[in-house]
């Protein structure tokens, strides 16, 4: 086999293995507190909105959202305060 063609094989094949779902302890790891949601979601990829809420008390303004990223029993569940992350938690990870 050309030393070209091998090379192409081993580039696929690292590639392919870098490619794999985005829902795992490491990514869960790499969330802090104060992220935005796309810097979230440049992590774990598109998440699925539960539930948001807006509030306004005189000349403040609060907003809340929880989103969640699911891959079969792998689940990863955000709260964003103000479109921070303010807690995170995770199942079967």
């Amino acid at each position: 086999m050309k030393p070209s063609l091998l090379i192409c094989l081993a580039l696929l094949f690292f590639g392919l293995i870098g490619c794999g779902p985005a829902i795992n302890k490491s990514n869960y790891e790499r969330i802090e507190s104060d992220m935005t949601l796309s810097e979230v979601q440049a992590i774990l990829g598109k998440g699925t909105e539960q539930g948001s809420s807006d509030a306004k008390f005189g000349g403040l303004s609060m907003s809340a959202k929880i989103m969640v990223w699911q891959a079969d029993n792998q689940i990863i569940t955000i709260s964003f305060l103000n479109d921070k992350v303010n807690a995170k938690a995770q199942v079967g990870l």
